[in-house]
């Protein structure tokens, strides 16, 4: 029998209803059957399921059973199959989960292109489960002690990956034994900080993680007891600190386990536990912040978490009770701002006899803008919206519109309300108004966000484009003796609001293009031309028609329609024009190059028309959405031309019936 890639082992408990589908998924696989062995290790059920596997094995070569009794938890039935593996990789898959299509032929590819002790597959949930936020990309090889590496804090720690098998066996990984979750916490952490080398297959979906729908699985009924999820937190963190000096890196790694052992757990779990339970929570919880929590580690919680740890370490249990009371009901602390610094004024803030120092609650004040408005006004670019400082119910921030490009920053002031309390904070009203673009400005994107100053405190925030709001077109902007176009931009969907100077005319910044048959048999073309901000005369603007072949070009002067304001006429003679096809464009003078005429959704003709009373000529306009043509034909000479052929075929046909005569019988 050849030797296997990949070992496949997967631990069962009370699954009946689900194995078969765990199984059918690796049978499934593109990897040839003969690459894959698979070790199923049946922990005691009691559903008939150990039965199941006897009978599928019988019917599958490459399906091992092994049966022993139920150990209390998914470590040992694992810890047994990593005895019998003898695959180059080991996989290890839940027995209510399934294995994507592809997911060991890709795994196993991409670990032996890179060189990696360890694939970290997509996972999907299923049934409401969540999964880690780590598949945003590919990663072809990385390291969790690489210090650009945010793989770590950001993963599950559950062992539902590849792993090399040399690399479990030289470092000497197995499961904790006789526990309901965290079994695999010791072996996952020890495996990446040992690892050779990390691959991300974000690209595939390999996994399907479910949750069991009737809330059974071990996680699901509230998983291992706290003293013994706070024992492997400590050892997990004894690990890491193996493998990374005291420091930037060692905290970055240790932030995970505070952060869900202690912190999540009793923001979860405390105030519902026992009095036992609550017990074990904060002295295991007391022990590992005394043992790990350094200053640098401390910062990177937020405020609430801050308190809890001061609350935690100062023996101060019914103010720690009192903040997770807090937590649970959803408000939000107001913050404070004050000398340049902010608090977020969560339960004690500044209670003399808690003596909580202020340190704890501090936080980062956070800005947030909605765009209402943009629109060309007579005197410039208006933009409306509003701020709000979150949380925040003290004055109003003085607001300034930010332009950036290249390095280069303008502050626009702004004119402000005074602001109405919201549930997000006290939210502020501002209008900016301002000419764009000055001859200082330099053509490209300018990007467009928002300062607000308040108590000390200087915030930005980008200035977002909703989905639905439409942006104005470009416009025609003269300021310092230049002459340019300027567009704001996103023009569809969301994003940051911006300025394209010294944009490209296009057709659409001609709006509502038209014909009509104007005076003197004359094609009489309307349009709207971009709004104008200058002192002076506006710029010439033209229709051009130009002759395909000789590139022969007419023009006419579009001018101020006097029943239509907005709009601009040009009406054109083609009497004397050659036969064949003109086609339409607009031009701005000194803004870029002449651009198509398009009439939008129109189609048909306007036409036959008169073009001149001698020759006889009439012009066809072709109204599609292609650049507008108009097609110049002369009617009388179509007609001889039409006359000579007629003529030819009767002289050919005759001489055919006299052909045929002759040589009759």
């Amino acid at each position: 029998m050849a030797h296997p890639l990949v070992s496949v082992i997967v631990p069962v408990f009370d699954c009946r209803d689900t194995v078969e589908g765990a199984l059918e998924s690796v049978f499934a696989q593109t990897l040839p059957a003969e690459r894959i062995e698979i070790i199923a290790v049946d922990d005691g059920s009691t559903d008939g399921g150990g039965e199941l596997l006897d009978g599928l094995a019988r019917a599958r070569d490459r399906l091992t059973v092994v049966h022993q009794p139920n150990s209390g938890g998914a470590g040992a039935p694992r810890n047994r199959g990593l005895e019998l593996a003898s695959g180059t990789f080991v996989f290890f898959l839940d027995a209510d989960d399934r294995l994507g299509p592809e997911a060991l032929e890709r795994m196993t590819a991409m670990a032996e292109r890179n060189g990696t002790d360890i694939v970290l597959g997509k996972q999907v949930g299923t049934g409401g489960r969540r999964v880690p936020k780590v598949f945003d990309r590919t990663i072809e090889r990385t390291h969790v002690l690489d210090p650009d590496c945010d793989l770590f804090p950001r993963m599950s720690m559950a062992a539902l990956q590849l792993f090399r098998r040399s690399l479990i066996e030289r470092a000497g990984l197995r499961f904790t034994e006789g526990l309901l979750s965290h079994e695999d916490q010791l072996f996952t952490a020890g495996a990446y900080l040992n690892a050779g080398g990390v691959s991300v297959l974000a690209d595939h979906d390999c996994y399907l993680w479910a949750a069991r729908a009737d809330g059974t699985s071990s996680t699901q009924v509230g998983g291992a007891p706290t003293a013994d999820v706070h024992a492997i937190a400590h050892r997990a963190m004894a690990l890491v600190a193996e493998h990374a000096e005291p420091g930037e890196l060692r905290e970055r790694l240790h932030h995970r386990y505070l952060q869900l052992e202690v912190f999540g757990r009793l923001e979860r779990l405390y105030l519902d536990s026992s009095a036992e339970e609550r017990k074990a929570a904060l002295t295991g919880s007391r022990d590992l912040l005394d043992t790990w929590l350094t200053p640098g580690l401390l910062a990177r919680y937020n405020p609430m978490r801050r308190v809890l740890a001061h609350c935690l370490r100062h023996d101060l249990v019914e103010e720690l009770e009192e903040v997770l009371r807090f937590h649970r009901s959803g408000a939000r602390p107001p913050v404070l701002l004050e000398a340049g610094r902010a608090y977020a004024r969560y339960p004690f803030f500044r209670d003399g006899a808690a003596g909580i120092p202020d340190a704890c609650y501090e936080t980062s004040p956070r800005l947030k803008s909605a765009l209402t408005g943009v629109a060309w006004n007579g005197s410039g670019l208006r933009i409306d919206g509003t701020v709000v400082i979150r949380d925040v119910d003290q004055g109003s921030p003085e607001i300034h519109l930010v332009v950036e490009s290249g390095g280069v920053r303008h502050r626009i002031g702004c004119t402000a309300t005074p602001g109405d309390l919201t549930g997000e904070g006290r939210t502020t009203a501002f209008t900016a108004t301002f000419a764009p673009a000055p001859g200082s400005w330099a053509d490209g994107r300018w990007t467009m966000g928002l300062e607000a100053v308040l108590d000390g405190h200087i915030l930005t925030v980008e200035l977002v484009k909703p989905r639905w709001m439409s942006v104005p077109r470009a416009c025609l902007v003269e300021a310092d003796g230049r002459r340019r176009l300027v567009r704001p931009l996103p023009g569809r969907g969301r994003g940051t609001l911006a300025l394209e100077v010294g944009a490209d005319l296009t057709s659409a910044d001609l709006e509502g293009v038209e014909l009509r048959r104007g005076p003197g048999l004359r094609l009489r073309v309307l349009a709207e031309p971009p709004p104008v901000l200058a002192s002076g005369p506006p710029p010439r603007m033209s229709l051009l028609l130009r002759r395909s072949g000789d590139e022969t070009v007419l023009r006419a002067p579009l001018v101020a329609d006097p029943d239509e304001p907005a709009r601009r006429h040009a009406d054109v003679s083609l009497a004397g024009a050659r036969p064949g096809p003109w086609r339409a464009s607009f031009e701005i003078d000194g803004v870029g190059t002449p651009v198509p005429v398009r009439l939008g959704d129109a189609a048909g003709t306007l036409g036959p028309m008169g073009a001149s009373l001698v020759p006889p000529r009439r012009m066809h306009v072709r109204l599609d959405r292609s650049p507008l043509t108009v097609h110049v034909t002369v009617p009388l000479r179509a007609r001889l031309r039409r006359a000579r052929r007629g003529l030819a075929i009767r002289l050919r046909t005759r001489d055919n019936d006299h052909d045929v005569q002759e040589g009759g019988p």
